[in-house]
């Protein structure tokens, strides 16, 4: 059973979603305001997103790309509600990150289907990021382990939970840049009071394991940390 976000603001509609997608788990949110609220404050974590363009308090596509980036800890496929069948509006959804594009008033077969062929490419990526391989180092989720792999051979590097969440994160989306908050959300959890200082701290034990790794966590300044492998040609 997936846990589904419906952005939108029809009780009557909202009715005919859960009965469609009665395998599910469905949460309304009757516009951006609360839709926001309930992904920030952590009441709940969801899979999907249902959102619907037309809303009370503004337009659904202004902000799918801000509701995309609120979900930190995985990815979550956001599928467009709408009247509008015109090709300009499905263009524009997707060019702004949209995962699919379903008009109203949907067929509930295809709903279904197009709902559920999401929900398997998410759980598909999400098993294929059980390991991830950066230059030399090696994280394996399942056996909680990591090796630095060198053609002189393979060496464990013993890592503390928080320090192996925090590695992971960064080498599975390398050169990217995580600020210090959202790793306090994904390594922590959101709502757990953590200072950045406690980040620093994990970070600078975290380079000194790995210092025999072709991988370094780079420090950019104001904004955070990121992943890159060393050029060989400047050690």
């Amino acid at each position: 059973m997936a846990k589904i976000l419906c952005v939108e603001d029809s009780s009557e509609f909202f009715i005919y979603l859960t009965s469609v997608l009665k395998d599910h788990s469905l949460t309304q949110a009757e516009s951006i305001a609360e839709a926001f609220n309930i992904v920030q404050t952590g009441r709940d974590s969801f899979d999907l997103v249902l959102l619907d363009i037309s809303l009370p308090d503004g337009n659904g596509m202004k902000i799918l790309p801000d509701l995309k980036d609120s979900f930190k800890a995985k990815p979550v496929p956001i599928i467009i509600l709408s009247t509008d069948d015109d090709i300009i509006s499905k263009v524009a959804a997707f060019g702004i990150g949209a995962d699919d594009y379903i008009s109203k008033p949907p067929n509930s077969s295809e709903l279904r289907a197009r709902v559920d062929a999401r929900l398997r490419a998410v759980k598909s990526y999400q098993q294929n990021t059980q390991q991830v391989q950066l230059g030399d180092l090696f994280i394996d989720s399942n056996r909680m382990c990591v090796e630095i792999r060198n053609p002189k051979g393979a060496s464990q590097v013993e890592l503390t939970p928080f320090e192996f969440k925090i590695l992971k994160i960064l080498c599975s989306r390398p050169g990217q840049v995580f600020s210090r908050e959202q790793l306090i959300d994904q390594v922590w959890g959101v709502g757990k009071y953590v200072t950045e200082r406690t980040v620093d701290a994990h970070v600078s034990h975290l380079r000194k394991k790995i210092s025999d790794s072709s991988v370094k966590v780079e420090t950019v300044l104001s904004a955070g940390y990121k992943a890159t492998v060393k050029d060989s040609a400047s050690d």
